[in-house]
């Protein structure tokens, strides 16, 4: 009888012992603790400098309003950042958790890594290493070391979901209960973080399946794992059951997509897009380990690729009507970059100057990215956009990175002209307005004045017909103020204020004391890509 694969190379690798580097512990390590060292301090800085953004507001909001499960996402993003809402919810504490996320998923990389691609002796460049620095030039892992999202969470679970499905595949991995209870967990709980998780499931069952042959389904521990993984998933589906699957349904309509036509250019926008947010480098070298098998054996490369290709094939898939965000691929990537350290040592013993100039060009963006983000951005508000009202409705000069200062202190503005006006609700047009304003203004309610079904629908209920409201108006996604028939039925601009960072006016905010609503029918449900880190 022939073994499965992985059992095959499992034998191999045990052979070629001889010929492995002994793998170094943590604090032997020294390049491995100064990356994780400047990527700690990197973070930091970023976190004391800007304010949260919609998803990051969001998701507090989901640890303030703690639930079995939300509208728009799994509940463990809201659970794990309750216990930093106890302790204050500044900023800085709600930064604490992607922080820590980003430090244990780099060590997760680095210990699967050494268990699945060690290094050979002589070996000037070590794929752990090399792993870790892919990691480190990635530009847009550096933004979920900060915001707290549940891509972040699963961020920590995919380097020890792979870990544990390298070993199960093994013959002497099969007939250990234990390890087969933690995967289980571990897929549960990333299942708690986001419904995409089925993908990454399905990762691991190819995965297991190349490693154990058919024995994988006679095998007693893969129906433990898989009893707990949805055994720990349970209350999503509890909580599903008692609001009409509205969560479930609302999945199932992102991922009909949009009626818009599939075209080919949106794909390769999102390949240009990944390769710029996440860097040529881990794309080289996934190339050149799979075109090299001497170099990474097959058993590797099938756990990288079976972890990360799914996601980033789906993704890709879902971007010919309506290009998906880009950190949805992280846990992609992530997956990969075993695989792409190892690719990338093995250039780097015939071809250090195109590494090393591959990986100036990355670091660079890296220092591009915070640089504009510590700066503000640009361009900024000056004459006639710098004094628009809302009655002249349009959008403000595009800066995406205007949307992460001033609203803690246009919020607390909002809430002492509420108190002086006595109003008791605050307004705003959409969600991605909405979450801050919730979030820096609590305990206010907050309402969304478009009528789309959402969270915030759910937690603070419709503005009741004839009431008053406090609307706020930024600049940079103005409307007209909200009067007429599906409307309130006048509006006063009370005053506004302008957000100056650094001496450059970013945007500024309108304050209105809007009276007498009057209900809107409700709107359809949000269109793909329009909820907070909205799922395909």
């Amino acid at each position: 009888m022939v073994a499965p694969p992985l059992m095959q190379a499992a034998a191999a690798s045990q052979a070629s012992g001889a010929d492995r580097a002994r793998a170094p512990s943590l604090w032997q390590d020294r390049a491995s603790l100064y990356m994780l060292a400047f990527g700690a301090l990197l973070h930091l800085a970023l976190a004391s400098a800007i304010h949260l953004s919609p998803d990051e507001a969001h998701y507090a909001l989901y640890a303030a309003h703690l639930d079995w499960s939300y509208y728009d996402h799994p509940p463990l993003v809201g659970w794990l950042q309750w216990p930093w809402l106890q302790l204050g919810g500044s900023d800085l504490l709600l930064r604490l958790m992607p922080m820590l996320a980003w430090c244990v998923a780099a060590l997760g990389l680095r210990a699967l890594t050494l268990d699945c691609l060690p290094a050979t002796a002589g070996q000037r460049l070590s794929p752990h290493h090399a792993a870790l620095g892919l990691w480190l030039l990635s530009p847009l892992p550096h933004l979920l070391g900060v915001a707290w999202v549940p891509d972040t969470a699963l961020l920590m679970l995919v380097p020890a979901m792979m870990a544990l499905v390298w070993r199960l595949a093994r013959r002497e991995g099969g007939a250990r209960l234990g390890l087969w209870a933690a995967l289980g967990l571990c897929m549960g709980l990333s299942g708690l973080a986001k419904y995409t998780t089925v993908v990454l499931g399905l990762g691991a069952l190819l995965v297991l399946h190349w490693g154990r042959g058919l024995g994988l389904w006679r095998q007693p521990g893969f129906w433990l794992a898989l009893l707990l993984a949805v055994a720990v998933v349970t209350p999503v589906f509890w909580w599903n059951a008692t609001h009409d699957w509205i969560s479930l349904r609302y999945q199932v309509d992102h991922a009909a997509g949009s009626e818009a036509p599939r075209q080919a250019w949106r794909v390769l926008w999102f390949a240009l897009v990944q390769v710029l947010v996440y860097g040529l480098l881990p794309v080289f070298g996934c190339w050149w380990a799979c075109r090299s098998p001497r170099a990474v054996g097959l058993d590797a490369r099938v756990l990288c690729l079976g972890f990360g290709l799914p996601v980033l094939l789906l993704l890709a898939w879902l971007s010919a009507r309506r290009l998906p965000l880009p950190h949805w691929a992280a846990p992609a990537w992530l997956a990969l970059l075993p695989l792409a350290g190892a690719g990338v040592a093995r250039v780097y013993e015939v071809g250090r100057r195109r590494v090393l100039g591959l990986a100036a060009w990355q670091a660079l963006g890296v220092v591009a990215m915070v640089l504009a983000l510590l700066w503000g951005g640009g361009p900024a508000e000056s004459g006639e956009a710098a004094q628009t009202l809302p009655h002249e409705g349009g959008r403000g000069v595009g800066n995406p990175v205007a949307d992460l200062y001033g609203w803690d202190e246009a919020s607390a503005r909002a809430k002492a002209l509420a108190a002086e006006h006595r109003v008791a609700r605050l307004a705003v047009h959409n969600w991605t307005l909405a979450s801050r304003v919730a979030w820096y203004a609590r305990p206010l309610p907050v309402q969304v004045l478009d009528g789309r079904p959402g969270q915030f629908g759910l937690w603070f209920g419709e503005m009741p017909a004839g009431a008053d409201a406090l609307v706020l108006d930024w600049s940079l996604m103005s409307r007209p103020m909200p009067v007429g028939p599906e409307g309130f039925e006048r509006c006063d601009l009370l005053e506004s204020r302008p957000v100056v960072h650094l001496g450059r006016q970013l945007a500024h905010f309108s304050f209105l004391h809007c009276r007498g609503w009057r209900s809107v029918p409700a709107a359809p449900a949000a269109a793909p890509g329009s909820a907070p880190g909205a799922l395909p």
